[in-house]
This record gives C-alpha cells, structure tokens and sequence, in this order.
C-alpha cells in the first residue's frame, strides 16, 4: 500500500467515523474528523522531497 493509498483509506474512514458518531452523537466524530485532517495533510504533502 502506498502513501497516496494510505491517505485515501485515512480519510475515508475519518468520514464514516465522523458521520456515524455526528448520527450517534458520540465522540467518534471528532475521532473520524482529526483522520480525515490527517489524511488530508498526508495528500497534500505526499510526493514531495525535502531539498528537491
């Protein structure tokens, strides 16, 4: 599994975390919010090389 991979998987399972505690009103939610932000962090610098 690649990076790119990886941070697709992050985010989606942060956005089915989030819907379903938001649903539930449980503290998963904001569990499955700070996924996706990180997968979306991964994405955002994925591919670049330091000093490149």
């Amino acid at each position: 599994m690649g990076v790119k991979t990886f941070a697709w998987v992050l985010v989606a399972l942060g956005l089915a975390m989030a819907l379903y505690g938001w649903q539930a009103w449980n503290p998963a939610a904001f569990v499955g919010m700070a996924l996706a932000a990180v997968g979306i962090v991964v994405l955002a610098t994925s591919g670049r090389r330091p000093g490149g």
